[in-house]
């Protein structure tokens, strides 16, 4: 499946052994090679994190929050998922370094794009400001993926409704640019 022979590494650091074995199985299916941990302990004990293209974490795990590995990982990029998603942890998260924030349980098309799109980019250390307010942080997210994610899927990234959403865009005069696949909205 994969264009180029480079297989990217994957870890995950997961305490739920369903959630586990069912996103290993899936990024296995798309040609990365994956490793797991249940918590940052054991990933530090069993693994150099220098090793991986990027780390899926839990944000609730035993012992430590999925967050410490975000400073424990650099510059490897993290992304977080949260089965308790709101806009106020989605930007606490981003605050402190993470490259993304999924909601579970994941939808397998929307964690897939998110992961292509990290491995893909630009190796470069993304910095986001300790200020980010939350109206920032929503004017940002938004204006970056409306023109990739319906409303649906950024009211949900966001953890808030589609009314919820379409308020604040008016409230910030943010325009809606439909997404490809927005028609079907």
């Amino acid at each position: 499946m994969t264009k180029t022979s480079i297989k990217h590494h994957i870890l995950i650091v997961e305490d739920e052994e369903i959630i586990r074995s069912s996103l290993r199985k899936l990024l296995e299916r798309h040609d990365y090679l994956v490793s797991d941990a249940v918590s940052i302990k054991s990933a530090r004990e069993l693994f150099d994190f220098s090793d991986f293209s990027l780390i899926i974490s839990d944000l609730r795990l035993p012992g430590q929050s999925g967050t410490d590995l975000i400073e424990l990982a650099k510059p490897v990029p993290v992304l977080i998922m949260t089965s308790y998603a709101s806009l106020r942890s989605a930007v606490e998260t981003m605050r402190q370094g993470a490259v993304d924030y999924i909601s579970k349980p994941f939808d397998h098309d929307e964690i897939m794009v998110s992961v292509k799109r990290i491995i893909d980019a630009p190796k470069k250390v993304i910095e986001v400001s300790a200020g980010l307010s939350l109206e920032d942080y929503f004017t940002r997210f938004v204006l970056e993926n409306q023109e990739h994610m319906n409303e649906t899927d950024l009211a949900k990234k966001l953890g808030i409704s589609r009314k919820s959403l379409w308020q604040r865009r008016n409230k910030l005069g943010i325009n809606r640019k439909k997404a490809s696949e927005d028609s079907t909205d």
